[in-house]
């Protein structure tokens, strides 16, 4: 019998390769465009992980090494709404409060208490890119409503990425209330104008006014800015 060597028994190392990595995150990305170029054309319940394998040219385990087929629907959406599969908010869209307005911090000439025209013209650009990921993510977001209404999982991943943003946003109006920008507000008022502008802010009011309506995509940007700024100076 051979002796086992100490060499041979000891716990091998593992190497990351930066090069091997880096591919593999391409792949992921790869991947999940793919799928979601699949869903929002032919719907989830008719898109298989063996069609997104064939149409992305790859083995189908690696398409069950980068998620279940909800997981691929929900990281799709993200990365069609936020350019990031792993984006779990809006701020990975636009930034973070519109001006960069920290708790306690007002921004060098702003307007103090109700905003002026520095707000007037962050909201307007924070609107212009959150309605370019409405439009960009609408197809998928089809799918994931449609599928959410057959697919407990899809359904229960939706419901959370609903509370997450409405969390998201109650939060996002705390801090131009801290630094004097906008009327303070009691957390039931708060929470209710985040959910208003949940709903100004949403697929479904952009697919209702862009689509069903036919407004150009530009008007929809305007009008929301002006929407939002109209609640938000409320008190």
């Amino acid at each position: 019998m051979v002796a086992e060597s100490d060499a041979s028994r000891r716990p091998r190392r593992q190497y990351e390769s930066p090069v091997r990595q880096e591919r593999a995150e391409r792949t992921r990305a790869h991947v999940i465009a793919t799928a979601g170029r699949l869903f929002a054309e032919h719907g989830y319940a008719a898109t298989s992980m063996r069609r997104i394998a064939a149409e992305a040219e790859v083995g189908l385990e690696t398409v069950t090494q980068t998620g279940r087929k909800a997981n691929l629907l929900l990281a799709a959406f993200r990365s069609g709404f936020a350019g990031d599969p792993d984006a779990v908010d809006i701020t990975a869209l636009i930034g973070g409060f519109p001006g960069g307005a920290e708790p306690g911090h007002t921004e060098p000439g702003s307007a103090g208490a109700g905003g002026g025209t520095d707000l007037v013209e962050a909201i307007t650009t924070a609107t212009a890119r959150l309605a370019d990921g409405l439009r960009d993510s609408l197809g998928i977001w089809r799918a994931f409503t449609v599928a959410a209404a057959a697919d407990e999982t899809v359904a229960a991943a939706r419901a959370e990425l609903a509370g997450l943003r409405r969390r998201e946003i109650t939060t996002w109006l705390e801090a131009p209330e801290s630094a004097g920008m906008l009327p303070t507000r009691d957390a039931t008022s708060r929470a209710r104008l985040a959910d208003m502008l949940g709903l100004l802010t949403s697929h479904d009011a952009y697919d209702h006014l862009v689509t069903v309506c036919g407004w150009p995509h530009d008007d929809f940007a305007s009008w929301t800015s002006a929407a939002i700024l109209d609640r938000l100076r409320s008190p």
